[in-house]
């Protein structure tokens, strides 16, 4: 694996193309961001997975993701959908 630094942030390729991180989070976190104050079920999980592969297929999210429901058993916090970017990249 190649890993360039360009202005503080790391330039990682990933079969062949750049994967900028920070860049990458950000636009994800920017997508998800209409997604805030709904109730965590299945539809909502899988209408962001649908916007997530959408993304991906127009080639505007290139890192790798895995998304997670969280659930805390105690019901201190809320449920909550995590979108986990492959950290190995």
């Amino acid at each position: 694996m190649q890993v360039v630094t360009v202005m503080g942030e790391k330039k990682h390729l990933f079969y062949g193309k750049e994967i900028l991180r920070d860049r990458q989070q950000d636009y994800i976190n920017d997508l998800l961001e209409k997604f805030k104050g709904r109730e965590v079920n299945d539809e909502l999980t899988k209408e962001i997975w649908d916007l997530l592969q959408e993304e991906k297929n127009a080639g505007r999210v290139t890192i790798p993701f895995k998304i997670a429901r969280r659930h805390d058993p105690s019901g201190h916090q809320q449920d909550y959908i995590e979108v986990i970017l492959d950290t190995k990249v």
